[in-house]
């Protein structure tokens, strides 16, 4: 049984997953959680990460293999370390168990503009794209980014199920809007866009 800390860490692990430009997760914006990782700055209820910066994901349990404790938060140990979602059940295919999370198989590589797909906690039917593993959503090579659907969906995205689904590769990054949005972002909806 998962504690409300995980369930909540889950949902916003899934939701700030990053653009990719190499074989590994790029940094992204992260709900702050006391002290900011390092190579991110504070910016409201956010940690924004700097140029050098490695991804981020809030810390439940232990970090997963690739990663080290940094505060609250377990950070990606290189630009090679592999997506980490936090575990709920079973891991989506394409994923392996570590610890408290799922790590992705492989990279996705996209070019720096795009918001690269990522595996979602499954709520209802998985959106277009997508299909069923276990307790989650696994994308397919062709999926576009998706975000659970909070209210109505952000500027660039479309309704599918219970989540929102980017229009385009060229669809700014969203988050649920937990506060004031962080630099480089601006409020749409119940959502944080990336500009």
């Amino acid at each position: 049984m998962s504690s409300p800390l995980t369930l909540v860490f889950g949902s916003v692990l899934v939701v700030f997953a990053g653009l990719t430009a190499h074989a590994g997760p790029a940094a992204s914006a992260v709900p702050r959680v006391g002290s900011c990782p390092s190579g991110y700055s504070t910016s409201g209820d956010y940690c924004n990460p700097s140029s050098s910066a490695r991804y981020a994901v809030p810390k439940v349990g232990s970090c997963p293999s690739g990663y080290s404790t940094s505060g609250a938060y377990c950070l990606a140990s290189s630009d090679s370390s592999r997506h980490a979602v936090a575990r709920t059940g079973s891991c989506p295919s394409d994923y392996s168990t570590s610890g408290d999370y799922c790590l992705a198989s492989g990279g996705r590589s996209s070019s720096p503009s795009q918001v690269a797909p990522v595996a979602l906690q499954k709520t209802g039917s998985c959106p277009s794209g997508y299909s069923t593993s276990g307790d989650y959503c696994n994308p397919s090579s062709s999926a576009r980014y998706a975000v659970p659907k909070v209210g109505s969906c952000p500027s660039g995205y479309s309704t599918s199920g219970n989540y929102c689904l980017a229009s385009s590769d060229s669809s700014g990054h969203a988050v649920i809007k937990g506060g004031s949005c962080p630099s480089g972002y601006s409020t749409s909806g119940a959502y944080c866009l990336s500009h």
